[in-house]
């Protein structure tokens, strides 16, 4: 059961570039969801991959409703995963135990896949019939489940399993008989004698083969066993445990016959509806856990409300960037925004430090949350989010070595252009600040030029004011949409974070940085004269 798509969905995603991934801080998310390694890796998997489907969408919504407002639910199910996980890592689907399929490994690992089967069954059946579920995947899992219980197979299973432990525990030890040719090489196996306890021997190699000779290998061959001599690995044969195999397998099977013979009596139960949803549920878990931490830290959060608006809106009212609660940030100042089919791309500049990076980057998050059904960090979102996302930031200088910073930008911004699409987010940051103003002047409006072709949302954030100044101008190219210029407000040259549709203000700017690094003329001639009169004092 895949409770990531709704039931009859294509499934169809987008996968989001690796450099989108780190512009997006993603890695940084992840990690306040979880610092388990294994969970990291399925949390990064799912939300990089963008669903096209809006009813898949609304399903995920669902799901998080019925864990974000029932917290016993969500501790419930959390209990279930290590059930799963053990159905997962034992066999993954089941296996049919045919007639010529004698191998006790083989045999042991289906018991212990069908034994976390039915204690999965029977404890969520237990569990989710406390609550009352909402959402169709959780409603559709009670069911299937309920419905599980109630077949005749299921009935007997718990009590065959039982019995099967019950004769496997049966066999505790061995005692063996070792016939030893003159140069102490092992030249027989004499005797093998089954106990029903457990024997404890003084001999260094018992102990040896104790450790690292498992029983339910046996059969499956010689034992290979790993050594290191000097940092390297390599494989050695056990010669003990290389003879006693045989023995250890006639007398085991022997043993096992009646257990093969009931276990295939279960060959059709079919543990797949659980081990499919496995990481699906991993991720809804943990993201529900992280949405009532927020609400509980009192970041204020909203599920989006998504629908197609007629002019392609999407609408975002008093929304912030999710890092800055991960950062622990509570004067957080909030933006509204919208894009739509009449207002498409936007050249946004502003003081350094004035929240440009942070407002763009909080935008194409909430987006991305969005398409996957999670909790957005907005009083609201109305309308659909972008199918696609994509991003240029400044990159590394290390990854330029081979074509240059102007180089890496090119390659960069012609997979941009290939593709993006008309429900695909752009965002640019500082893009062309590294080649002279008069060819990032050109090459931006070149680039801005295409993308309003393609019909794409674009917010360029950039220190190219002329950029800005001739908005009137770009706005006479085809394509659908304006151009539309916005700044980072500043008031009495202090930084506000708040947006506004203004032209740029290249004097207001750059006296806010002069005033914040102590560089304006005013500034400098105080330190100077204090410097002067410092000097004239000590000389005295």
């Amino acid at each position: 059961m895949d409770i990531l798509f709704a039931e009859g969905s294509d499934k169809k995603c987008v996968q989001l570039l690796d450099e989108t991934m780190k512009d997006l801080a993603l890695d940084e998310l992840v990690t306040r969801l979880t610092t388990v390694p294994e969970e990291k890796s399925i949390l990064r998997a799912i939300m990089s991959r963008i669903p096209q489907n809006p009813e898949d969408i609304r399903y995920r919504q669902s799901i998080m409703k019925d864990l974000t407002e029932q917290p016993e639910l969500r501790a419930a199910l959390y209990e279930a995963l290590p059930m799963i996980k053990t159905m997962k890592d034992h066999a993954g689907t089941r296996r049919a135990v045919s007639d010529s399929d004698n191998a006790l490994y083989t045999l042991l690992s289906d018991l212990r896949t069908l034994s976390a089967y039915v204690k999965t069954v029977k404890y969520l059946d237990g569990e989710l019939a406390r609550f009352e579920l909402k959402s169709p995947a959780l409603v559709k899992l009670k069911n299937d489940i309920h419905a599980i219980m109630a077949t005749e197979d299921f009935t007997t299973a718990e009590e065959d399993i039982a019995k099967m432990l019950e004769d496997l525990s049966t066999v505790k030890s061995a005692i063996i008989g070792i016939n030893f040719a003159p140069d102490l090489t092992i030249e027989s196996i004499a005797a093998i004698e089954f106990l029903p306890y457990q024997t404890a021997s003084k001999y260094k190699f018992a102990q040896f083969a104790a450790i690292f000779g498992p029983i339910i290998q046996a059969g499956q061959g010689a034992m290979a066993l790993t050594k290191t001599l000097g940092g390297r690995s390599f494989n050695y044969e056990d010669p003990l445990l290389a003879r006693m195999a045989p023995f250890i397998e006639k007398h085991l099977k022997r043993h096992f016959t009646d257990i093969k013979k009931t276990m295939a009596k279960y060959t059709k139960m079919d543990n797949r509806m659980f081990t499919e949803m496995y990481e699906g549920l991993t991720f809804y878990l943990l993201c529900a856990k992280f949405a009532e931490t927020l609400k509980e830290q009192g970041y204020e959060t909203c599920i989006p409300q998504i629908e197609e608006i007629p002019d392609h809106s999407l609408e975002l009212q008093d929304f912030y960037n999710i890092r800055l609660a991960i950062l622990g940030y509570k004067e957080i100042v909030k933006n509204d925004f919208r894009f739509s089919d009449e207002e498409k791309l936007f050249i946004l500049t502003g003081p350094n430090r004035g929240g440009k990076t942070i407002l763009e980057q909080g935008i194409a998050l909430i987006s991305l949350m969005a398409s996957l059904g999670l909790y957005v960090t907005a009083h609201s979102f109305r309308g659909l989010p972008f199918k696609n996302i994509l991003t240029h930031f400044p990159i590394d200088e290390n990854l330029t070595i081979n074509y240059g910073r102007l180089g890496e930008e090119a390659k960069r911004v012609q997979t941009i252009a290939s593709e993006a699409d008309a429900n695909t987010l752009v965002i640019f940051n500082e893009t062309y600040s590294t080649t002279s103003s008069t060819d990032a002047l050109y090459l931006s409006q070149d680039l801005l030029h295409i993308l309003k072709d393609i019909g794409a949302a674009v917010i360029f954030n950039t220190h190219i004011h002329e950029l800005a100044r001739s908005i009137p101008e770009m706005n006479e190219w085809e394509g659908p949409g304006k151009i539309v210029s916005i700044v980072m407000e500043i008031r009495g040259d202090v930084n506000t974070f708040k947006l506004k549709r203004s032209e740029p203000d290249n004097c207001s700017y750059a006296r806010n940085i002069a005033l914040k690094y102590g560089i304006t003329y005013e500034q400098m001639k105080e330190k100077s004269h204090a410097g002067a009169a410092g000097a004239t004092a000590t000389a005295k």
